[in-house]
């Protein structure tokens, strides 16, 4: 007499939304022309500048790698 109607589980149905958004996200951005790589070069150039002129005024120019440091926080 009742049908059993299957429900979609939340979770499945958000993955399903952000995999499409991604999938959006990166055909706009290859679609734009942009030249990526050389944007994002002189974006660092430029961050790396602007950091740089403040320590080299003492002599000390600070530079830091991925592993150093206490990214993420401690204890």
């Amino acid at each position: 007499m009742y049908e059993e109607v299957r429900v979609e589980h939340p979770l499945d149905v958000l993955t399903r939304i952000e995999r499409a958004a991604a999938t959006d996200q990166e055909l706009l951005l290859r679609d734009d022309g942009t030249a990526w790589t050389e944007l994002l070069a002189d974006y660092v150039d430029a961050l790396s500048g602007l950091a740089t002129p403040g320590t080299a005024e003492n002599g000390y120019i600070a530079t830091y790698g991925l592993d150093e440091g206490h990214a993420g926080g401690c204890g």
